[in-house]
C-alpha cells in the first residue's frame, strides 16, 4: 500500500488525542454520528446490506467481538470484524473471516473515501472534517459489503451514544463490563458512563448485557425498558463449560466474554443468521495482546490492560495462571488514563516494575508513572525495548515478565520480540 494513502487517512486525526478526534471537526460529539451517517449514505449505505452487531463497554469489547466473529466463521457465516486499536499494522482494524484487510484493498478503500470527503465539505460545510475513526468505519463497512459478508461485528470506540459506529442500525447491541475510562468525555460516575454505553440499544432489537456493577446494570435495564428493547443478562461460562468448548483465551473475564459472544450468535438467529451457539469456534481464536503468553525463559505475558477493570482482570488471571511465581511488570500508560487505578491491582503482585512509555505525544512520562508506585523496586526507561531487556536481566527462569498498560505498548513489545503481524486470527479447514 502506498504510504501516502495511510498518511492521508491519518491526517484526519488529532495527534494528541487519537484517531477519534480531529481539530477540524465541528459540532461536538453528536456530529461524529451525523458525519458518519452522511458518509455512509454517500458510499451507497453499505451497512444496510449487513446484519450489524455493536459491542460497547469498557473492558472486553475487542475480545467479545473477536470471539463472536470466530463463532460465526465456524458456523459458515462470513463476518467482518472491526476492532481497535491495532497492535502492529493499521490493517488489523478491518478483518473478514479473521483475515486482516490486504494492503491493496486498504489503499483502494482509502481512495474511495477521498471523493466522499470532498462531497461532505461541499454539501455540509457546517460539519467540518471527519475523523480517522469515522472514515475507517465507513471504509470497513464498504469492504464487508463488497466481500459479501452477512454480518459486521463492530467494536464501539468512545462511549456509545455518539460514537461513529452508532450511525448504523444494529440488530444486536452488546454491552460488556463497564468501569472507569474516558472519564473526561463520559463523566466519572459509573451510572453516567453506563447511560452513554446504553445509547447503542434500539427499540425492538435485542440487547445483551454482560455482568455489570449494580449501578450500571440498573441504568442499562432502565434504558431498555424505556425504549422497548428486549434484553438479556448473560452469565459467564462455567470453567467446565469453557474447558469443554476449548476456550483458548485465559481468565475468568474471558469466560464472561465468551458467554456474551455465544448469546450474540444465538440472537442473530432471530435475524436469519444460522450461527451455532454451542461453543464451536471458541477454541480457534488467537487474540494477540490479550493475555498473550510467549513461552521462553522467562515467560512473557502481553496484555493491554489500561483501566481499573482490565487491570483487575489481568491481576486475577496472573494469579490463577502463574501461582507462586514472581511477576516483573513492564508498565507504560497513556497520560489520559487513571494511572493509580491501573497500578493498584497490579502492584500487589509485582516483584519489580520497569516503567516506560508507549510512543507518541499521548504517553505518560515514565518518571510520572514511577512516582505513584510504592513498595517495590521501580526503574524508568525511555522505550519498551530497554524496559523489556531490564526485566529479562533481573528475572529468573521461573519469573514472569508482564508487559501491560496500553495496547500501543503491547504492539511495540511484539515488534521488539520479533513477533509478526497477526494476519489471521484463526485457521479454518
Amino acid at each position: 500500500m502506498s504510504a501516502d494513502a495511510l498518511t492521508w487517512l491519518l491526517s484526519f486525526s488529532d495527534p494528541a488525542r487519537g484517531v477519534g478526534w480531529n481539530t477540524a471537526s465541528r459540532g461536538g460529539l453528536e456530529w461524529n454520528l451525523r458525519r458518519t451517517r452522511v458518509l455512509l449514505d454517500f458510499a451507497g449505505s453499505p451497512d444496510r446490506a449487513l446484519k450489524v452487531v455493536l459491542v460497547a463497554g469498557t473492558k472486553g469489547k475487542g475480545s467479545t467481538a473477536a470471539l463472536l466473529a470466530s463463532v460465526l466463521s465456524a458456523s459458515g457465516v462470513k463476518a467482518g470484524l472491526s476492532t481497535k486499536p491495532h497492535l502492529q499494522s493499521f490493517r488489523e482494524r478491518i478483518r473478514v473471516d479473521g483475515m486482516a484487510i490486504s494492503d491493496p484493498a486498504l489503499a483502494q478503500g482509502i481512495d474511495a473515501l477521498r471523493p466522499l470527503v470532498l462531497t461532505l465539505s461541499r454539501l455540509l460545510p457546517e460539519a467540518g472534517a471527519p475523523t480517522t475513526f469515522e472514515l475507517t468505519t465507513v471504509l470497513a463497512l464498504a469492504h464487508y459489503a463488497a466481500e459479501s459478508c452477512a454480518v459486521a461485528v463492530l467494536e464501539v470506540g468512545l462511549g456509545g451514544k455518539f460514537d461513529a459506529t452508532n450511525a448504523t442500525d444494529p440488530h444486536i447491541s452488546v454491552i460488556t463490563p463497564i468501569s472507569h475510562d474516558h472519564t473526561k468525555e463520559l463523566g466519572s460516575g459509573i451510572g453516567r458512563i453506563a447511560a452513554e454505553k446504553a445509547g447503542i440499544i434500539r427499540p425492538g432489537r435485542r440487547a445483551l448485557i454482560a455482568p455489570q456493577p449494580a449501578v450500571a446494570q440498573a441504568v442499562i435495564v432502565a434504558a431498555c425498558t424505556r425504549t422497548g428493547t428486549p434484553w438479556t443478562s448473560v452469565r459467564p461460562m462455567t470453567p467446565a463449560a469453557a474447558q469443554r468448548a476449548g476456550l483458548a483465551l485465559v481468565g475468568a473475564h474471558q469466560r464472561a466474554n465468551a458467554a456474551v459472544a455465544l448469546a450474540a450468535a444465538q440472537a442473530l438467529a432471530e435475524h436469519g443468521v444460522p450461527a451455532r451457539a454451542d461453543g464451536t469456534g471458541l477454541a480457534a481464536l488467537r487474540w494477540p495482546g490479550r493475555f498473550e503468553i510467549i513461552a521462553g525463559s522467562p515467560t512473557i505475558v502481553l496484555d493491554g490492560a489500561h483501566n481499573d477493570g482490565s487491570a483487575t482482570a489481568l491481576s486475577a488471571a496472573l494469579r490463577a495462571e502463574f501461582p507462586r511465581r514472581k511477576i516483573r511488570f513492564v508498565l507504560g500508560l497513556m497520560a489520559d488514563k487513571d494511572a493509580r487505578a491501573v497500578v493498584k491491582p497490579l502492584i500487589q503482585l509485582a516483584a519489580a516494575v520497569e516503567a516506560t512509555r508507549p510512543r507518541g505525544p499521548r504517553a505518560l512520562a515514565p518518571a510520572s508513572l514511577a512516582r505513584i508506585i510504592r513498595g517495590v523496586p521501580v526503574r524508568t526507561h525511555d522505550d519498551v525495548a530497554a524496559a523489556i531487556a531490564a526485566a529479562r536481566r533481573g528475572a529468573t527462569a521461573r519469573d514472569v515478565v508482564c508487559v501491560t498498560g496500553s495496547l500501543a505498548l503491547v504492539g511495540e513489545a511484539r515488534d521488539v520480540l520479533g513477533l509478526p503481524v497477526a494476519e489471521r486470527l484463526w485457521d479454518r479447514a
